[in-house]
C-alpha cells in the first residue's frame, strides 16, 4: 500500500482486560493491511518524559485519520479538573479535529443505556437544573448514578455518561460483541475506498493573531475617543457608548476541560446594543441606550426579572444572561453605581441547556475577546461625574 492510502488510526478504549485481546487484533490486522495502527501499549506509550500521558495521547489522536473508539463497563482515570476520563477527552479530541469517527458500544450497554440509564440522566440533570440553575459536573452526575437504582451495579457510572454524550452529538455507533469477531480487513477495506480520510487543519498562529487583532481593536478605539477622554465630566455618553458598541467583536466560546483540551461551544455575533443604568433610590434609571435594544425609562431594584437590577444587587461585577427566544446574551457590567449592559446575538444553536452547561466559558468568551476595552470602560464609566 502507498502512503498516499495509508491511514493513521487511533484505536481509543479504557485499559480493561476484556478489551485487550480485541485491541491486538485490531492492531495486528490494520498493521498488516498496511496501515498505521496507533495504540499506547504498542507504539507511543509511558517512554516519552516530554509529555504526560494524557498530553500524549490527545497529540496522537490529532496526528490520526480515523478514531475508533470501544466502550465496555469501564470508565477509565477520571481527571477532577478536567472533569471528563481520558477516553472522553480523546473522543471529545477527534470530533473536535474533524476525525472519522468509528465508535462500538457493547450490546448490553447500549441497551442498558436507552432502556434506563438515559431517562434518569435526564431527570437526574432537570432536577439539579431546578434547584441549583446550573448544569451539573459529571463528577456531580456521576455521585447521584451510584446511588441510583436499576442500574446494573457492575457498570461504572462514567460509562452512561459517556453514552450519553454521544447520544446527544448524534454520534452513531455500532453493537460490539466481544465473542463475535469483526471482520476487520471489510470494514476497513470499504470504509477507506470511499475516501475517509481527513487532513488535520492547522492553526499554529490562531493566537498571535487574535491578539494583535486585539491590541489594534483598543488602540482604535482609544484613537476615536482621545477628544471625549479630555473631559470625562462632560462625556458625551451616546457618543461614546455608540463607539464602544461598535468595537465588540463575536467570536466563538470554548470551554476549557482542565489544562488538557479546549472545545468549540458556539458562536456569538458583535455587539448590536447597549444601554446604561444608573441607580437612584429604590430603582435604576436609564441613561441612554444604543443600537437594536427595548429602553425602560427605569427598572425597580426589586424587579428579580431585571437584568440589571439583577447585576446592581450582585457583588461580582460582571453577569452574563440568556434569552432562548431571541438568542440573546446579555453582559452586564456594574461600573460603580451604573449598570451597563451589551447585548450579543448568538447562532440558533444555542440553548438554555448549552448555556447553563457553559455559562461561565460564555462569560470568559465574551470578556476575552473584548478584555482591553470591556476593563478600560467600566473603569471610565464607574468615575464618571455628575
Amino acid at each position: 500500500m502507498n502512503d498516499l492510502a495509508k491511514a493513521k488510526i487511533f484505536i481509543s478504549s479504557v485499559g480493561q482486560d476484556e478489551l485487550v485481546p480485541l485491541r491486538n487484533t485490531v492492531f495486528d490486522e490494520l498493521t498488516a493491511m498496511g496501515h498505521e495502527p496507533m495504540m499506547y501499549e504498542r507504539n507511543f506509550g509511558p517512554w516519552d518524559n516530554h509529555q504526560t500521558s494524557v498530553r500524549r495521547c490527545l497529540s496522537k489522536v490529532e496526528e490520526s485519520d480515523i478514531f475508533l473508539l470501544f466502550i465496555k463497563d469501564k470508565g477509565g482515570t477520571f481527571y477532577p479538573d478536567a472533569d471528563r476520563t481520558v477516553t472522553h477527552m480523546e473522543y471529545m479530541r477527534a470530533l473536535q479535529t474533524n476525525k472519522t469517527i468509528l465508535v462500538f458500544v457493547e450490546s448490553s450497554i447500549k441497551r442498558n443505556y436507552f432502556a434506563a440509564a438515559k431517562p434518569v440522566i435526564a431527570e437526574l440533570t432537570a432536577q439539579y437544573m431546578s434547584e441549583t440553575g446550573r448544569y451539573p459536573k459529571a463528577s456531580e452526575l456521576i455521585r447521584s448514578l451510584q446511588v441510583q437504582g436499576g442500574l446494573p451495579a457492575q457498570v461504572d457510572p462514567y460509562v452512561w455518561l459517556l453514552v450519553d454524550d454521544l447520544v446527544k452529538k448524534n454520534m452513531y455507533f455500532e453493537e460490539l460483541a466481544l465473542g463475535v469477531p469483526i471482520q476487520w480487513r471489510e470494514y476497513f477495506s470499504d470504509l477507506l475506498r470511499r475516501g475517509v480520510l481527513l487532513l488535520p487543519l492547522e492553526h499554529t498562529f490562531e493566537t498571535y493573531v487574535n491578539q494583535l487583532r486585539e491590541h489594534e481593536q483598543f488602540y482604535e478605539f482609544i484613537e476615536q475617543n482621545m477628544p471625549l477622554f479630555q473631559q470625562v465630566s462632560t462625556l458625551p455618553i451616546l457618543s461614546f457608548l455608540t463607539s464602544f458598541m461598535n468595537k465588540l467583536k463575536g467570536g466563538m466560546v470554548k470551554h476549557s476541560y482542565g489544562d488538557f483540551m479546549t472545545d468549540d461551544i458556539g458562536m456569538f455575533h458583535d455587539c448590536s446594543a447597549i444601554t446604561l443604568y444608573k441607580a437612584a433610590h429604590d430603582r435604576m434609571i436609564l441613561i441612554d441606550a444604543v443600537g437594536h435594544a427595548s429602553k425602560a425609562p427605569y427598572y425597580l431594584l426589586s424587579n428579580h426579572q431585571s437584568y440589571v437590577a439583577i447585576t446592581y444587587n450582585r457583588t461580582q461585577r460582571e453577569n452574563v444572561f440568556f434569552d432562548e427566544k431571541k438568542k440573546m446574551f446579555y453582559l452586564t457590567i456594574k461600573c460603580g453605581e451604573r449598570v451597563m449592559t451589551c447585548h450579543f446575538k448568538a447562532e440558533p444553536s444555542w440553548t438554555t441547556d448549552t448555556f447553563m452547561t457553559f455559562r461561565e466559558s460564555v462569560m470568559y468568551g465574551i470578556m476575552s475577546h473584548n478584555k482591553m476595552m470591556f476593563e478600560f470602560t467600566r473603569k471610565l464609566i464607574g468615575g464618571m461625574q455628575e
